[in-house]
């Protein structure tokens, strides 16, 4: 959500040119890029403030510069990378992290314990995007063991190891950020802001040394990437489902799993509260609970899938359909049902007395914005629900924000939010009410609270590690009882599973890559990447 600076179609036409010179015969371009090792990758967004792993993350870019301690393995599991194993004492406030020996960053310095020490301290003091409130300290024991003290019990925590790049700390300056320095497979060589950036393979990484030799990723919006890959001029880009189905000459298609799952978020109390920075709370229409009901029954998610992701997709009636701690038990089971919905709604006291097509109950009319930010599909999906909801006499109102505009209305009006990070703590952010006004505005933006649910949450998080806390995580979706799901409180109007397209040069080879979590991570695996010569 950090990452937001789109270049417009005419600037990136013009910028292509610029920058991709030599691209005039675009199939010996190609040749001249397999015969030497190099390739060109179009991503959407340019992180402005640069690449300092301390300050944030940067999606597949982390993984080209930076070492992180752990990374998600294929299958959503956890496996080691600059770490070679871990303990957690019996009160689980002390994690106790082994690294390699022998590292170096891309400058050809060691890398030791006192790296990782000082990029979490860096990190947490900066307040980077990623949550480090739980550390209460970090030391070296000796140059390759790290002791983490917590506040509190944190199954999740390696999450936040998976996710912070290790930086040098003889390196590490104000300059950083627009010239890093990390142990990752590339080194980087150049930035051309809004233009490109530019990696060469490192020749000091500890891994599988990467077959391209050479990494421009270029920033191009959808179009834009799409035309440059047909013409040749890009190696490797991400499409639409729209465009998935057009057959260009001496290109394929590649089809991602993925758990980048869209959902709308419903404000749950009623209004009249204000947040700390003044802004309203609550939504007299979407707190009633019939609403949300008739909502999740009411939306056809498979049209969803054929009509606005072209097929290149799934039903999604929980956010959590490929995650190893998804409750089956509280998956929604039909829906489309415009007549049990209206059927949900008249029980619930929503009448249309005035015959003007919407319902109202207790002299409020059911009628509220949706709002959505920029990004793939969110207009498309949200017309749908609006045309759903009209069919119920519920009048949606919908509209465009930035996530610079947003916050005003994000804790009263419902949201069309895009989530999927293989994390489970995502939970914890969705739906735990002591997240409310913590961090970043979208933690439980609805204003969720339900004493058991938090129970559930609290108990994952206090799990010695995250295959003991998947009993709880199940529970707090659905216990029998209660729940966030769409059983129990109806927090979230879930709706698509969105698949990973791009379109690459057909005799690119990407091997296997790890399953795409939200904003995607094409890159994770690139030293798998090869040409077919």
């Amino acid at each position: 959500m950090k990452l937001k600076r789109s270049i417009s179609i005419a600037l990136t036409a013009m910028l292509t040119m610029i920058t991709l010179t030599g691209c005039t015969n675009s199939k010996g371009s190609t040749n001249s890029r397999i015969e030497n090792n190099e390739l060109i990758a179009a991503v959407a967004y340019e992180p402005d403030e640069g690449f300092d792993a301390t300050v944030g993350g940067h999606g597949s870019m982390t993984r080209v510069f930076f070492s992180t301690l752990f990374k998600r393995d294929k299958d959503l599991g956890m496996e080691n990378d600059l770490a070679t194993g871990y303990k957690v004492s019996e009160d689980r406030l002390t994690w106790t992290v082994s690294i390699k020996e022998g590292v170096k960053f891309s400058d050809g310095e060691k890398l030791t314990a006192e790296d990782v020490v000082y990029t979490y301290e860096k990190a947490k003091e900066s307040g980077s995007s990623i949550d480090l409130t739980v550390l209460e300290g970090v030391k070296a024991i000796d140059d390759y063991n790290i002791e983490f003290k917590l506040k509190e019990p944190q199954s999740t925590f390696i999450e936040k190891m998976a996710s912070i790049g290790i930086v040098p700390k003889h390196a590490h300056d104000d300059k950083f950020a627009q010239n890093p320095i990390g142990s990752g497979p590339y080194k980087f060589v150049q930035w051309d802001k809004g233009q490109q950036v530019i990696a060469e393979a490192n020749e000091y990484y500890y891994g599988e040394k990467p077959s391209i030799k050479k990494l421009t990723m270029v920033f191009l919006d959808d179009d834009a990437a799409y035309a440059a890959v047909k013409s040749g001029e890009v190696d490797i880009a991400s499409i639409p489902g729209s465009l998935a189905k057009d057959k260009v000459d001496g290109k394929k298609v590649i089809n991602l799993d993925s758990i980048e799952t869209y959902g709308i978020e419903f404000p749950m109390q009623k209004s009249g509260e204000k947040n700390k920075d003044g802004h309203p709370v609550g939504n007299d229409v979407t707190s009633d609970k019939a609403i949300r009901e008739a909502l999740n029954v009411a939306i056809n998610r498979q049209e969803l899938v054929d009509g606005v992701l072209d097929g290149y997709g799934a039903v999604s009636t929980t956010g959590l359909e490929k995650m190893p701690w998804l409750n089956e038990d509280s998956m929604l089971k039909g829906d489309g049902d415009i007549e049990k919905a209206k059927k949900i709604l008249e029980d619930g006291g929503w009448k249309d007395t005035d015959s003007d097509t919407i319902l109202e109950k207790n002299g409020v009319k059911a009628e509220f914005k949706l709002i959505y930010t920029e990004g793939k599909y969110r207009q498309e999906l949200g017309l749908a629900v609006v045309e759903t909801a009209k069919q119920l006499g519920i009048k949606i109102e919908l509209e465009a924000k930035t996530w610079d505009t947003i916050e005003s209305e994000i804790n009263s009006q419902p949201v069309l939010f895009g989530w999927g990070s293989g994390d489970p703590s995502e939970l914890n952010y969705l739906y735990s009410s002591k997240v409310i006004g913590v961090g970043v505005p979208w933690n439980n933006a609805g204003y969720y609270k339900n004493e058991k649910v938090d129970e559930y949450i609290n108990k994952a998080l206090q799990s010695s590690d995250e295959n003991e806390a998947i009993e709880y995580w199940k529970k707090a979706q659905w216990d029998g009882q209660t729940g966030f799901s769409t059983k129990g409180d109806s927090t979230y109007a879930w709706l698509v599973n969105v698949g990973h397209l791009y379109i690459a040069d057909e005799n690119l080879d990407i091997g296997t890559p790890v399953v795409q979590p939200h904003g995607g991570r094409i890159l994770d695996n690139i030293t798998e990447w090869k040409w077919k010569k």
